[in-house]
């Protein structure tokens, strides 16, 4: 078997498939110049692996029977004057090394970086050939030793010739250089790239790339730069093996890592060809050594068999690469860092993922981190505004966020992808201008729940600055869908949580709530004092109080504050909170009304007010001092019959800051009762739109028993009042207090 053949065939297969990958690169994205950059680089590698082909076949010998050729027989003719299309190799991979997975600063301030790069080549080949095509076309004259027109022709000889040993040997050096910045630039990228999968790519495109750099450098540069002849079939072991390396890496890439985002049909065709010509190449070999075997054995051609071997070969063939395309698509096109598996799996884990900012953050990352991402953001439209978080990039300011929302509000109703960089993606200038120039953005993804945008997917340009494809749109959209259920129950539960959270913390306020209204009341021989507060809410605005003053005194107070729930609280627990500070040094009720109208004028916005009744209560003497700042009158029902209603005083609290209040007082006769009450008890509907009114208040109480007590009289108002309602839920709070004389002096 002819050597020559052999590695004719060995570099021509290899040629064939550095082609194969070129155009697939190219044909999936040629307006990217990284897929161009990729592409030409293997171009020129199979352009030099199938002249190097050529040129063997040219040079092996005639005779069938010839046995091995080791001598170094150049190719021959016009493969040799296109031979040194194969140093395009090196800038090519400068120029990759530049640009991935971003381009350099350096490569940005140079203008008409690539022709830089490659001037020097385009030189260099230029007159490497036209060297060749004037000694092959023009030969110098042979002329005689003697006469000085010979010897100047000598010279000149030997002076073009050293230039052409020393420019071939410089450019050796070149060379080396341009592949030893190569690997420079790509370990440097590895250094500084953050996402994953980036890193995976560089890791194996720069091992390929610098194991094929090194292979070369031994193959030509480096003997051309130390003088040293190598046989022609090592060199052509090694540039074999130098473009193997470099392509396989590169392929490696492609199918496992996804390296320039090529589809899934390119990466298959690159699984299947693989397969394809390891089956051919496995036939070859066993046809090879059966024929040999059958000659050796019977003396018979055995070249009448090879039908019935490509019989057979056929039946197994199509079994054999079905089980191997398996094989080959669970171990790289199934990897879970391949991000179709990752936003796959992603999708899965939104179906148990129930907690919001869980959702969002690992979502948002995983999304970026796959299609690596400059800029990706999740929003999420709840009720009180914009809530971002962002998986990559800059984070979105503050004071964008409501802009945000707004244009959020007017996508389109859709779940398609909206491209920013096409005008025609339904929306306005100004609205896509904020999009893609202030936040970054290329791609907007909606996330649309039962007709309702409850977020949107905002994602930047990709780090290798290529475009989306059709297939990154398609797996985002379908994610979309996913993600807008989830995300529609987070915030769902996150509005129940924050609800439940809310509750408890009511109740629980209400429990100390409860705590400061006063639950025991003192019973003397002569007065009987007794309060219910029911409030509409978990807590509410109303307030009752008794104060003790230790000589037979106490203060009693009522009042009312404006709204409802939890500052309605806050207001009236202030305002309880000013009386009793007051209570141990102050015995007037119209200044203690006083400074606590300063207090909460002060204290509050303009919206909050309070109605309050303060009484001061002389037990010894049978005396009720009392000042009404605007609460309904209280009222004192004589045993004859005689109602007398507390109403001197002033305005209500916090309208004015110097308001002024007066003081009135009232004796307590035997069998006297003061009604206390608030609005939510007097204001109080029924289902036929009935107020209960103070009259029919004031009518109840007066017709009940003498010989009840304050306890038994305040529940008697509420049992009064549930029956005037009936079903309907009492919309404010309650708050009933009752002050009994006893019927006999004691």
């Amino acid at each position: 078997m002819n050597l020559y053949l052999v590695l004719a065939s060995l570099n021509l297969c290899v040629g064939g498939l550095a082609f194969l990958l070129g155009f697939l690169v190219l044909r999936e994205n040629a307006r990217h110049r990284l897929n161009r950059v990729v592409a030409f680089t293997l171009f020129f590698g199979g352009v030099g692996s199938i002249l190097g082909a050529l040129g063997f076949l040219a040079a092996r010998p005639a005779a069938a029977g010839a046995g091995p050729v080791f001598g170094p027989t150049p190719p021959a003719g016009i493969f040799q004057h296109f031979a040194y299309l194969w140093e395009f190799f090196f800038p090519t991979l400068f120029l990759f090394a530049a640009v991935f997975p971003e381009e350099r600063p350096f490569a940005r301030r140079v203008r008409s970086f690539g022709a830089v790069v490659f001037a020097p080549h385009v030189a260099h080949f230029l007159l490497l050939l036209g060297v060749t095509v004037f000694q092959e076309r023009i030969p110098l004259p042979h002329l005689a030793a003697t006469g000085w027109r010979g010897v100047l022709v000598s010279l000149g000889g030997i002076a073009f010739d050293l230039f052409l040993r020393f420019h071939k040997g410089f450019f050796s050096f070149v060379n080396l250089a341009y592949g030893g910045a190569t690997a420079i630039l790509l370990i440097d990228s590895y250094r500084r790239a953050q996402v994953t999968r980036l890193k995976e790519q560089l890791r194996v495109i720069g091992f390929g790339l610098t194991g094929c750099l090194a292979l070369y450098s031994l193959a030509s540069p480096a003997p051309t730069l130390l003088d040293v002849a190598i046989p022609d079939w090592a060199r052509s072991l090694l540039t074999t093996a130098a473009l193997t390396v470099g392509s396989g890496a590169i392929a490696y890439s492609i199918v496992r890592y996804k390296f320039l985002d090529a589809k899934i049909l390119a990466r298959r065709a690159i699984l299947y060809a693989v397969a394809s010509a390891a089956l051919v190449g496995f036939y070859l070999l066993v046809l090879v050594q059966a024929t040999q075997w059958i000659t050796r054995l019977t003396g018979v051609d055995a070249r009448v068999l090879e039908p019935v071997f490509l019989i057979i070969a056929l039946v197994l063939f199509q079994p054999a690469i079905s089980w191997l395309e398996r094989r080959l698509e669970a171990m790289f096109l199934r990897d879970p860092t391949d991000y179709r598996n990752v936003l796959r799996n992603l999708g899965r884990e939104l179906m148990t993922t129930i907690e919001l900012d869980v959702l969002l953050s690992s979502s948002i990352r995983t999304i970026a981190e796959a299609l690596m991402l400059r800029s990706a953001h999740i929003v999420a439209l709840p009720r009180e505004g914009a809530l971002v978080h962002s998986g990559a990039g800059e984070p979105i300011a503050r004071p964008d966020l409501q802009r945000l929302a707004e244009v959020l509000a007017r996508l389109p109703r859709t779940s398609e992808p909206i491209r920013l960089t096409q005008p025609g993606s339904r929306l306005d200038a100004a609205d896509r201008a904020f999009l893609a120039e202030r936040l970054g953005a290329a791609l907007v993804v909606p996330l649309r729940s039962r007709g309702e945008t409850v977020g949107a997917l905002l994602l930047g340009e990709k780090v290798t600055g290529t475009d989306y494809t059709a297939e990154d749109a398609s797996l985002l959209s379908m994610l979309a869908d996913q993600m807008s259920v989830s995300l529609q129950n987070g915030l769902l539960l996150r509005d129940r949580v924050a609800m439940a959270r809310m509750e408890e913390e009511l109740s629980l306020a209400r429990r100390i709530q409860r705590t400061f209204l006063p639950s025991v009341f003192p019973r003397t021989p002569r007065l009987d004092v007794h309060a219910i507060n029911i409030p509409s809410k978990e807590v509410g605005g109303d307030l009752y109080d008794l104060v003790h003053l230790g000589d037979g005194a106490f203060f009693l107070a009522i009042a009312d504050v404006s709204g409802k729930g939890v500052p309605a609280a806050l207001l009236s627990s202030m305002l309880q909170a000013s009386l009793r500070t007051q209570a141990a040094s102050v015995r007037s009720v119209s200044t203690i009304v006083r400074n606590i109208n300063t207090l909460v004028y002060q204290s509050t916005t303009p919206e909050q007010f309070a109605t309050f009744f303060l009484a001061h209560v002389d037990e010894e003497n049978l005396r009720i001092s009392f000042s009404n700042a605007g609460h309904n009158f209280p009222v004192v029902l004589r045993a004859g019959g005689e109602r007398i209603n507390l109403d001197r005083g002033g305005v209500l609290l916090g309208i004015l800051e110097e308001a002024a209040f007066e003081e009135d007082a009232v004796p307590l006769l035997a069998g006297d009762r003061v009604l206390f009450y608030t609005d939510g008890v007097s204001e109080a509907v029924n289902e036929r739109g009935e107020e209960f009114g103070e009259e029919r208040l004031c009518d109840l109480v007066a017709g009940l028993p003498g010989e009840l007590t304050s306890e038994q009289v305040s529940g008697r108002v509420l049992d009064g009042l549930r029956d005037f309602l009936g079903d309907v839920e009492p919309q404010d709070d309650i708050t009933v207090m009752v002050l009994q004389v006893a019927a006999q002096d004691v």
